[in-house]
């Protein structure tokens, strides 16, 4: 049971429970995908938004604790989820509201004796712009560069506190950061129907906070994700009259 546990607690595993969810939610898409072509063709010209959520990885890329005060436990790769509104503005360009989390890890603050244990959690609230410059031509499945930018929440939420003094130290129970961060990536979009799409994402984070949170002011890191959008507008067809659809 130990080892079972701590193999769930690698970054291996997570890395592994993430490419099994991408197979499950590959199977079904491919038969939808198949069934409903048509009415996913129409979205080339019809004027949406969608909203969705993103599950995936955090792949580390900022910087190394130099604090002897501070220990923790940062995995090359975390889990990742991302809640994320598109309004198209126009066929080929939609502007994105995301909100984002990241698990970065354990750490263990030391003051004089006492140890102060908990997580470190990125919150990335980012506006964005897509562009899909497929879209009329491909509407079924949209590649797009994504770049936008907005601010970053890191929180250290402390779990345990192990003191041994008749004062506690505010500073290490509790520990936030925020600064404005910039994002570039690329993904694609997959109109499974008229309703329900595929999306999957890459982004690399720019993050650095003015001031050391557990340790460290670099927390840039790559997200890459895969999620399910729902298009939120009218059913096509729904309104047509003589072959034509509202827009």
């Amino acid at each position: 049971m130990m080892r079972i546990m701590r193999w769930l607690k690698s970054s291996s595993a997570k890395v592994s429970l993430i490419a099994t969810l991408v197979l499950l939610l590959a199977i079904p898409a491919g038969k939808l995908y198949a069934v409903d072509k048509r009415a996913a063709d129409r979205l080339g010209e019809a004027k949406y938004s969608l909203i969705g959520i993103r599950l995936g990885t955090w792949i580390d890329q900022g910087g190394k604790i130099r604090d002897v005060n501070v220990t923790a436990d940062f995995p090359s790769a975390s889990f990742y989820t991302e809640l994320f509104y598109d309004l198209r503005l126009a066929p080929p360009l939609f502007m994105e509201l995301s909100l984002g989390v990241a698990g970065r890890g354990d750490a263990v603050f030391i003051s004089g004796n006492d140890r102060y244990i908990g997580t470190i959690n990125l919150y990335p609230v980012l506006l964005q712009l897509k562009i899909s410059p497929l879209a009329r031509r491909s509407p079924r499945i949209q590649p797009f560069l994504i770049g936008g930018g907005g601010l970053v929440f890191g929180k250290q939420n402390t779990d345990i506190i192990r003191s041994l003094g008749p004062y506690l130290n505010p500073y290490y129970a509790e520990q936030s950061e925020t600064n404005l961060t910039a994002v570039v990536g690329a993904g694609v979009d997959l109109a499974l129907s008229d309703q329900i799409g595929l999306n999957i994402t890459g982004k690399y984070h720019s993050i650095t906070f003015g001031n050391k949170l557990a340790g460290i002011k670099d927390y840039s890191g790559t997200a890459i994700s895969v999620g399910a959008a729902y298009f939120l507008h009218k059913k096509l067809g729904s309104a047509n009259h003589g072959g034509k659809h509202a827009s």
